[in-house]
């Protein structure tokens, strides 16, 4: 029975090619979308599941409400201590290592990315693969280090490397172990370990990464709250923080969840996620929706054959096998077609989404995949099925065949919501890419464009000691404007904060983010200054100086909102006041306010942004960042020079200079790639809508054609008949449009939200899709009515 199924329905399909095709085509090009989010959300998905008892792994987040930020470092010291916890099996913690100088081996200068210190326990909470040497003697062991694969072979070429030497500044390292690059699906980021340092008896100081291993069945948010209660009683009571929060983040959600700007490299996006995820389901239904129209419309081309079928004794049971047996086989060739597309799109994929992905067949995913096309096969075969076999074979074979009403409420209803779906996702792609321009075009309070950055340069060199030498050096490269020193990236998060009092007795004791940075810091970031003046290498007291143990000066420069929210009555009362802070070591430091500059925002504006405020010469971090003002035309020149420079003054051989408007467009990356993913669905949606117009207008034209001929005859032109024909699909179009635009309005809306700066939902958006549909609509029928409408009357009426 099974064979002749297969018989019948390959006879099927060389008698109807073109229903055969244009299901084949709109299922393949589904199920070849649906593959390619489902290998993303796999991979998304199996972040951190390799390692060691995953599911009771958290690590400790903290977060400043006040200070409009928050990070993953804690102090480990004081995270060590609640080991006596009843509920806490174990604690680790990944030490934050200042950069300090570069690693040298024979003459030869090489930066280490994320070198981080740990104890021996950091295998039970990571899978580490040691290709040689002992990593726990390494963690126990001073001034020995462990590298990874990767740099083992860029640095010495070889992995074997046990007992060799490398030098960084005064001090030498023994390289005792070898391990295998972390895998990609992990948030954890490291190119070197080494022993943890000794305890920090200063708990504000926030030096690591901590992770706690919970024991089984432990109530989670009990135990936070505890915690949470815990550490601010011992590491922040008196010290004038209002609100500290401390949660506990699971291991395996951290890589679509966390958004701190301090994570180990890039995290992905649950949100990207779940829209790829959500648009690739509906690709699967729209074809899913065509296989249902066309087969129903092509119902009236099979009447006779269930009708001949049923006269010889077939049962209901046997025609309805038969028609679902055509449409797994359909799906099936689709599928495999569909293989073939991910197989050739893959490489592309892979760069719009930033991964190294690859369709392993013998996985759950390809289990997943077989399991899919034969849902779809039989979700999208069962109703024609029924539906067809329910012809009576009497009023088939006479000729009496009537469609029935529930056949093209059917088909309309998918029409529909075809159309509905293509407009909303229209809207949703144009708003969305308005958003992410919007957020790129917003001012910062700084120039981004033509701002070199060389980052990770050990705060003694240019912080702790004024370095005019050096900037001077760089000032003098042909193509630069300015070159100054800041300690965050402006573009990525404040990494400091102390508790302040000014003199005018209306603020006292606020705990804000200060941002150090060096002279010319106005002129060199092109901040927008409303009073006063930049910080110079000619006011010899704008620098931080020490005068004393217990005292010391600087200068500063507020930003506007910071000025009115200190009581000041305009910008210019700000200046000559005086303020007063600790450096966190028992020493008192006296500013004077020589600025006010517009407010700057640090990071994204999707972020609160709290006012600030800039300290020449000052500065708690272990490391600086140089900022060069350039001629863009000239920055291969600029770039050249600034290498040979740092070589020369700082034995810094491998520096990282990055542009500043790159790192800021990184952070809207993930809503850029959510973006690209609405825009390209967005197009195989109606891509798909169009395949199932063609399809319904050509079973539409056909049965319209003596119609269309007597209409001819009686003087009609084309262009009215194409336009009769193409009338009963724009007004179905009609409908969805009042569908798809208040729920595209709330679900648009909603994602809006989530921005403190966002567009307006503009009516000529919505129009403009609206439109965009009906007239590619409109094309897609009239390319088949402009045919029927342009045949001669005789060709078609002569038998009547």
């Amino acid at each position: 029975m099974i064979a002749n199924y297969l018989i019948t329905a390959l006879r099927a399909f060389k008698q109807q090619k073109q229903h055969f095709l244009l299901n084949v085509m709109s299922l393949s090009v589904g199920l070849a979308a649906a593959i390619l989010v489902a290998m993303f959300a796999f991979n998304e998905a199996s972040y951190d599941e390799q390692q060691p008892n995953a599911d009771r792994v958290y690590r400790v987040y903290q977060n400043f409400p006040s200070l409009g930020m928050g990070a993953p470092v804690v102090n480990k010291d004081v995270m060590y201590s609640f080991k006596d916890m009843a509920a806490i099996e174990d604690v680790l913690s990944l030490d934050l290592v200042p950069p300090g100088s570069e690693f040298v081996r024979d003459g030869v200068g090489y930066k280490l990315e994320n070198v981080l210190a740990a104890r021996s326990n950091v295998t039970e909470f990571m899978n580490i693969e040691i290709v040689a040497g002992d990593l726990a003697k390494v963690l126990a062991t001073p001034n020995m280090i462990a590298l990874s694969e990767q740099y083992a072979i860029r640095i010495f070429g070889r992995t074997d490397i046990v007992g060799e030497t490398l030098v960084q500044g005064k001090k030498r390292w023994q390289v005792g172990a070898v391990f295998a690059d972390l895998p990609e699906n992990t948030h954890f980021f490291f190119q070197a370990l080494i022993q943890e340092p000794k305890a920090n008896k200063n708990y504000q100081n926030n030096n690591g990464y901590t992770y706690i291993r919970v024991v089984p069945s432990t109530d989670v948010a009990a135990l936070a709250t505890t915690i949470e209660q815990r550490y601010i009683e011992m590491v922040y009571a008196g010290s004038g923080f209002d609100s500290i929060q401390l949660s506990l983040h699971p291991l395996t959600a951290l890589h679509l969840t966390a958004s701190s700007n301090f994570e180990m490299k890039m995290n992905g996006s649950l949100s990207t996620l779940r829209i790829c995820i959500g648009l690739s389901i509906l690709l699967v239904v729209l074809a899913a929706f065509n296989f249902i129209n066309m087969s129903i419309a092509q119902s009236a081309k099979r009447a006779k054959e269930v009708g001949v079928r049923k006269a010889l004794g077939a049962s209901k049971a046997q025609i309805i096998g038969q028609f679902l047996v055509e449409s797994l086989l359909i799906t099936v060739i689709a599928a495999l077609i569909a293989c073939m597309l991910v197989e050739l799109l893959t490489p592309a994929f892979n760069q719009l989404v930033d991964r190294q992905l690859s369709l392993n067949y013998s996985s759950a995913l390809g289990g997943a995949i077989a399991m899919v096309t034969l849902l779809v096969g039989l979700l999208a075969g069962i109703y024609p099925a029924m539906f067809m076999s329910s012809f009576s074979a009497k009023r088939v074979l006479s000729g009496d065949l009537q469609r029935g009403r529930t056949a093209i409420v059917v088909r309309k209803s998918l029409l529909v919501l075809q159309s509905a779906l293509s407009v909303a996702l229209i809207i949703a792609a144009l708003l969305l890419q308005q958003q992410l321009a919007y957020l790129q075009s917003l001012p910062v309070g700084y120039a981004k464009e033509g701002k070199l950055m060389v980052s990770d340069i050990d705060a003694s060199d240019i912080f702790y000691n004024q370095n005019n030498a050096l900037l001077d050096r760089i000032n003098a490269i042909d193509g630069v404007k300015q070159a100054s020193v800041i300690d965050i990236s402006l573009t990525g998060a404040y990494n400091s904060s102390r508790t302040f009092t000014a003199n005018n007795g209306k603020f006292t004791k606020q705990t804000l983010p200060f941002i150090g940075v060096g002279n010319d810091a106005v002129s060199t970031l092109d901040l927008s200054l409303i009073a006063g003046r930049d910080f110079s290498a000619k006011m010899g007291s704008d620098w931080f100086t020490k005068v004393s143990d217990t005292q010391a000066t600087a200068a500063a420069i507020l930003t506007e909102s910071l000025a009115k929210q200190a009581g000041y009555a305009t910008a210019d009362d700000a200046i000559g006041s005086v303020w007063r802070t600790d450096t966190g070591y028992g020493q008192e430091l006296t500013i004077t306010i020589v600025g006010v500059v517009k407010d700057v925002k640090v990071g994204s504006v999707r972020e609160s942004q709290p006012s600030t405020i800039f300290i020449c010469g000052y500065t708690s971090s272990w490391t600086g960042r140089i900022i060069v003002n350039m001629d863009l035309a000239k920055m291969l020149n600029v770039k050249s020079q600034l290498t040979t420079i740092l070589a020369e003054a700082l034995d810094i051989y491998d520096p990282k200079i990055e542009m500043m408007a790159d790192n800021y467009r990184a952070l809207y990356r993930n809503d850029e790639r959510a973006t690209q993913f609405v825009t390209l669905f967005s197009g195989l949606a109606v891509f798909l809508a169009c395949v199932g117009t063609f399809g319904l207008a050509s079973f539409s034209t056909l049965r319209r054609q003596k119609e269309v001929g007597i209409r001819k005859v009686l003087g009609a032109s084309r262009f009215s008949i194409v336009n009769l024909l193409a009338k009963e699909f724009l007004l179905l179009v009609a409908v969805s449009i009042a569908i798809a635009y208040p729920l595209t309005y709330w679900l648009v809306g909603d994602w809006l939200a989530n921005f403190n700066e966002r567009v307006e939902q503009a009516f000529w958006v919505y129009a403009l899709a609206a439109v965009a549909v009906a007239v590619i609509t409109w094309l897609t029928v009239a390319s088949l009515a402009f045919k029927a409408a342009s045949t001669r009357p005789s060709l078609i009426l002569r038998y009547e």
